[in-house]
Order: structure tokens, then C-alpha cells, then sequence
């Protein structure tokens, strides 16, 4: 997209040339470049979040989840890309004090996205660190042959904020914009080396595998509902087993596991047991009637032999 972006601006800006009585084309044309490089912030915002869940083992900085700088940044960028296009399109209107009005806000959006890349830059510094110690995944190779292009893209990037900083400041400099050496110097040659730096060290040729990116939001929901299906379907089972623990009989040996039957015999015994147990409390009362039994017959025979 920043190629893309960047080609239309300066096509644009060809075309406007052969008609100058007219501004539209040269309002697009100066649209497109300034906004251009916000795609190539983008871009690096992902390769360096994917890089942090490749490389690193806890797939986080800074307390930051490795899916989740892509998405902080990139909303941060699309804050400034407002910012810009606000004041870009401000720019372009023929009142001088809204064209002023208009190139503040614009210098103060590509402010904003310097202190974008200033934080981002301080998280590679201490992805840099980690690395150098040897915290990494285990036979995972070729990071610095995409953090030196990710300190070289957003150099460049830089460089060409300050050019556009100081184009603009006190609303415009007239050196700068009547000459237009310096804009094909400070602002197209930064961003053609940005673009052809990542054609060269591409992010496909290092980070390959499973965990070249981190699983989409739809994967990482799926994978949860799953994760709690199977914690559910455990727990019914052991309710279950719960269930038909609780209705054996305390007594009945024909229940636990660690007892088999070899024949209807044992079986009997168990329930024998069972019945003899379950009239425990009537056991007293039959004992004192069969001793109240043997007396009397003791006491008749006595009489009789009298």
C-alpha cells in the first residue's frame, strides 16, 4: 500500500504539471505522499510483533502481548493518519489562514507520529537485549536479519519526518517548496529505500512454521471454546461416576474393583452379609429371647425330675 500510495502521488504530480491552472490533481498528488508512509509505519509495526511471538518463549514485551503491539500501534497510526489527513486537506484550501491552519495540524500529526515511533523503538531496544542474552526460542535463527532493517526502515521514516516538520513549520518554508530537489531527496528516496530494504530482507524467509504470526482472533476463539467444551464434558463424567459410586451398597463386595467373583457362591456370602447387617439392631433382643427359651426348658425339666 505505501508503494502504491506513493506511485499515485507521484503520478499525480506528473499529470498536474502538463495542467497547473488547476489544483485537483495537485491536491491528490500532495495527499498520497504525505500520507504514504504511514503504510510502511504499519508494516513494521506487524513484522515486530510477529517477531516478538517467534523469538521469544513468554511471546510478550514489556507486559505487552506479542498480538496485541501490531493492533496498539497500528491504532495509534490510524490516529495520526487522521491527524495528517485533516490537515492535508486543510491545506489545500485556497484562505491562507485555513492553508496555515492546516499545515500546523499537519506538522503536529506527523509530530505525533514521531512520538509513535520513538515508544516503538524503545520496545525493539529491549527485544534487542533480550535476544542478545540468549532469550529465545531454541532453534530460532535470522532475528537480526529483521531488527537491522526495522532500525534502517524507521530511521528513514524518521528523516523524512523532520523534513516535513521544518517544510512546514511557521507555515511553509518557501526554500523548500519552490525547490523540488528536496523532496525527492528527503522525502521519495527514504521511502524507496524503506520499500526495497523489506523486498530484500523480506519477513517470509526468517519467520517460518506454526509460529511465524500469531492465531487469528476467530483461531484463538474457536481453540478457547473447545478448551471449555472438553473442561464441561469432563466434568459430567465424573458427576456421573459420582453418581453411580453413591448408589452401591457399603457392604456389597461385588462393587469395588479390586474384588472378582468366581462363582454365584461368593455372591451369595455378599448378600448374606448385606441382610446379616441390616438387622444388626434386632440382634440383642433375638439373643436374650433364645436365653429366656433355655432357661425356661431348664427350669420344666427340674420339675419334672422332682
Amino acid at each position: 500500500m505505501a508503494t502504491a500510495w506513493e506511485f499515485i502521488g507521484f503520478v499525480c504530480r506528473t499529470i498536474s504539471t502538463f495542467n497547473q491552472l488547476t489544483d485537483t490533481v495537485t491536491s491528490e498528488a500532495v495527499l498520497f505522499v504525505l500520507l504514504a508512509p504511514l503504510w510502511l509505519n504499519a508494516f513494521d509495526y506487524i513484522v515486530f510483533g510477529r517477531m516478538i511471538y517467534y523469538y521469544l518463549p513468554e511471546k510478550r514485551i514489556a507486559g505487552i502481548k506479542a498480538e496485541k503491539i501490531a493492533t496498539i500501534f497500528v491504532l495509534m497510526d490510524i490516529l495520526a493518519f487522521i491527524v495528517q489527513l485533516i490537515g492535508g486537506v486543510m491545506g489545500q484550501n485556497g484562505d491562507d489562514s485555513m492553508v496555515t491552519l492546516g499545515l500546523n495540524i499537519y506538522s503536529g500529526g506527523v509530530a505525533l507520529q514521531q512520538a509513535f515511533i520513538l515508544s516503538f523503538i524503545s520496545l525493539i531496544i529491549i527485544f534487542h537485549r533480550k535476544m542478545l542474552q540468549g532469550e529465545t526460542v531454541q532453534g530460532r535463527y535470522g532475528w537480526k536479519r529483521l531488527l537491522y532493517p526495522l532500525y534502517a526502515t524507521l530511521l528513514l521514516i524518521t528523516l523524512r519526518i523532520i523534513y516535513r516538520i521544518v517544510e512546514f513549520a511557521n507555515g511553509g518554508n518557501a526554500e523548500l517548496n519552490d525547490n523540488e530537489v528536496f523532496i525527492y531527496v528527503l522525502d521519495a528516496t527514504p521511502m524507496l529505500f524503506g520499500m526495497v530494504i523489506w523486498n530484500i530482507w523480506h519477513p517470509g524467509r526468517t519467520l517460518l512454521g506454526p509460529d511465524s504470526e500469531p492465531p487469528k482472533i476467530l483461531s484463538r476463539r474457536i481453540l478457547k471454546s473447545n478448551a471449555r467444551r472438553a473442561i464441561r464434558r469432563e466434568e459430567h463424567d465424573a458427576r456421573k461416576e459420582r453418581k453411580a459410586a453413591g448408589k452401591e451398597s457399603p457392604f456389597s463386595i461385588t462393587q469395588h474393583s479390586d474384588v472378582t467373583h468366581e462363582d454365584d457362591d461368593s455372591v451369595n456370602v455378599s448378600h448374606g452379609m448385606a441382610e446379616h447387617w441390616s438387622q444388626w439392631p434386632l440382634i440383642p433382643i433375638k439373643m436374650a429371647t433364645a436365653k429366656a427359651r433355655d432357661i425356661g426348658s431348664n427350669v420344666g425339666s427340674m420339675i419334672t425330675r422332682s
